[in-house]
């Protein structure tokens, strides 16, 4: 799957603001639906950030971001299976975006492995499968419990998914195989 048009619309909003420039010391990965191509009208940019520093990257968060309409920025707390983030939110160039910044580098936060595993999912199940996770985020599921009802997983769909990122294709598509609802 690639970016749909509102995906590749919502990287020229970023490029002509400039907000991946302004987030270059942190890492920053553009993540979520709209890279992979199952983003819905109400999707969100979601950006990806390194912060070994999470006071100091709120302190710039505020200081470079704050004049964007309906910004926000909070600290999340840590959960059992993600570290303490914080968490920026703003309007775009009329997209709505949303910064997730934590101490793990980028390609090992969930948000990064959900979106891999996804674009590998729609890529082994089809376009029928996307339009299928589309049919269940229009009608208000989350992306990833839209993928693990489709697919019959059983679980934490949150945990299920990243741990199916270090699967090699043949392994994923036996899983899938083995696991989806007929």
């Amino acid at each position: 799957m690639s970016a749909s048009s509102r995906g590749r619309q919502a990287a020229e909003i970023l490029q002509k603001f400039g907000v991946m420039d302004i987030l270059s010391d942190f890492d920053p990965v553009v993540a979520g639906t709209l890279p992979i191509g199952i983003d819905t009208a109400s999707s969100d940019i979601d950006i990806l950030c390194h912060a070994s520093d999470l006071d100091r990257f709120r302190k710039f968060a505020i200081s470079r971001l704050e004049t964007f309409a309906q910004f926000s920025c909070h600290d999340r707390a840590a959960t059992a299976n993600v570290g303490a983030a914080v968490i920026v939110r703003f309007v775009c160039g009329g997209f709505p975006v949303e910064i997730f910044a934590t101490n793990c580098p980028v390609m090992s936060q969930f948000g990064f492995l959900h979106m891999l595993v996804e674009a590998r999912i729609l890529h082994l199940m089809g376009p029928d499968f996307a339009k299928g996770v589309l049919a269940l985020k229009m009608a208000g599921v989350k992306t990833e419990p839209a993928f693990a009802q489709l697919l019959g997983l059983d679980g934490d769909p949150y945990i299920l998914l990243a741990e199916m990122a270090d699967m090699t294709p043949g392994e994923m598509h036996n899983r899938l195989i083995s696991t989806i609802r007929k």
